[in-house]
């Protein structure tokens, strides 16, 4: 009887045309969709919530992750069937790793003295106020598609045949600065990108689940219930 191998060396699994306009949407999506979003959302004659320019946003992301990336997208729903117990573990594991880190990085904030809410928590929860459930639907099941393949399909893939230690350093880097980036522009204040420091546990996480199972629908999948429980702990803080 022939055993199966536990552990699976790492592989890209994008093609070189994927991962060259994974690039490319990545900077689109980060420096240039934002600032074209906000112009063109500012001339409509009736104002656009936040809320709805995060679903354009996030739709914008699908259309690009269902189209380009499809097959990608499909490889990793393959492997994740084929070795689900692998993929499972990596995902308690990488939960274990974001807690344990999670708590470190509560510490260097409360050691710097900035607070434990950052402004997109801030910002998420005060468009859950406005909206009812379309900004928990897009945070929950939209948002995990889009940014793992990019942070994690992408960014940490494609570095990750070079350098293991620069895949890491560049992916969480990339996805922490990724979420307070605009409000340190915004209010022109740089103590803003501190809260960058509340991403690392999970961006950590996520990267190791990624390179322990080689399939993006692991990270997909632990990046919903993530996204999940945030949004219960941030609704209920005044009872916790």
């Amino acid at each position: 009887m022939k055993l199966r191998k536990r552990n699976i060396p790492f592989e890209n699994q994008m093609t070189r045309t994927q991962t060259v306009c994974g690039w490319v949407y990545l900077f689109v999506h980060v420096a240039v969709l934002p600032l074209l979003l906000g112009l063109l959302l500012s001339v409509l004659p009736e104002p656009v919530d936040d809320a709805t320019a995060n679903l354009i946003y996030y739709l914008i992301g699908i259309v690009f992750c269902l189209t380009v990336m499809f097959p990608f997208l499909r490889r990793g729903f393959d492997r994740l069937v084929e070795n689900f117990r692998l993929c499972l573990l990596a995902i308690v594991m990488g939960l274990l790793i974001d807690y344990a880190l999670s708590a470190a990085a509560t510490l260097v904030l409360m050691l710097l003295d900035a607070a434990v809410e950052n402004p997109n928590n801030a910002l998420i929860m005060d468009m859950t106020e406005r909206s009812g459930g379309m900004i928990m639907a897009v945070g929950i099941f939209l948002v995990p598609i889009v940014e793992e393949t990019l942070f994690r399909g992408v960014v940490f893939a494609s570095i990750r045949a070079r350098s293991r230690v620069w895949a890491y350093v560049v992916s969480v880097a990339a996805f922490s600065v990724y979420h307070v980036w605009q409000f340190a522009v915004v209010s022109g204040d740089p103590k803003m990108l501190l809260y960058a420091l509340q991403y690392i546990p999970v961006s950590v996480a996520l990267a190791w689940i990624y390179e322990r199972s080689g399939c993006i629908w692991a990270n997909i999948f632990f990046h919903m219930g993530f996204n999940a429980l945030s949004f219960y702990v941030l609704g209920n803080l005044d009872k916790l």
